[in-house]
């Protein structure tokens, strides 16, 4: 008899009912979480077109039948799988936020965002995210060049709409500064380690960057020079 599937915090799924039938709604979700972990873990380590449907059932231990019938297509799935891969990535970073000054929380979130924006999953994810593109297959409205940038900017949106010091700017004058501070504080910092390799990927280098950037910044916006 087939194991049950583990889920991806260590613990396993529940076996299927030997009288069979559906599934719990809260079962459907677990396993639908399950399989796109491992199809993420798949998609990434082996590319779009190496990784197989065969494949990623066998490793879910779930069959391809599921795997249809769930997400339809192996475009599909890699879709979901992305999709499922970006949700919550931030989350750490945006419930940690400190107390203090405005400043001081930029400089949180900018390192932690660009911390994640590194780590291996992230630029799997870009890669993924860049194959799909690729194949112009018209899924832009879901996964697009600009996902994993709204991403990274939105907890900033949040941030600046928070801030006392801003209350009296409008909307579009808070997502430019948020773009802005996202590509200064992050953007620029992740292509100088990961393309240009002119700057080091310790805590040291990045934290000296951001806040040389930032005290750059702030000779313009004095509400960040405090």
């Amino acid at each position: 008899m087939n194991a049950s599937p583990r889920h991806r915090n260590g613990t396993r799924l529940p076996p299927r009912s030997p009288k069979g039938g559906r599934p719990t709604q809260e079962i459907a979700a677990r396993l639908r979480t399950h399989i796109l972990d491992v199809a993420l873990e798949r998609f990434i380590a082996h590319g779009p077109e190496m990784a197989s449907m065969n494949g990623i059932a066998a490793a879910a231990n779930v069959s391809k039948r599921t795997l249809y019938s769930r997400f339809q297509s192996k475009i599909g799935l890699l879709m979901a799988a992305i999709e499922h891969g970006i949700e919550h990535q931030l989350d750490d970073v945006t419930t940690h936020i400190p107390e203090g000054s405005i400043r001081k929380q930029i400089l949180y979130l900018a390192s932690g965002t660009l911390d994640t924006s590194l780590q291996p999953r992230l630029i799997g994810l870009q890669s993924l995210i860049g194959w799909l593109i690729a194949q112009n297959q018209g899924h832009e409205d879901r996964i697009g060049p600009g996902t994993l940038v709204r991403m990274g900017q939105e907890p900033f949106v949040t941030l600046l709409h928070s801030a006392s010091e801003l209350q009296d700017r409008d909307d579009e004058d808070i997502h430019f500064l948020a773009a802005f501070l996202f590509d200064a504080l992050v953007t620029a910092p992740r292509r100088r380690i990961l393309e240009r390799h002119d700057l080091a990927n310790t805590p040291e280098a990045k934290s000296d960057f951001q806040h040389k950037t930032l005290n750059l910044i702030a000779e313009s916006f004095d509400f960040l020079s405090h």
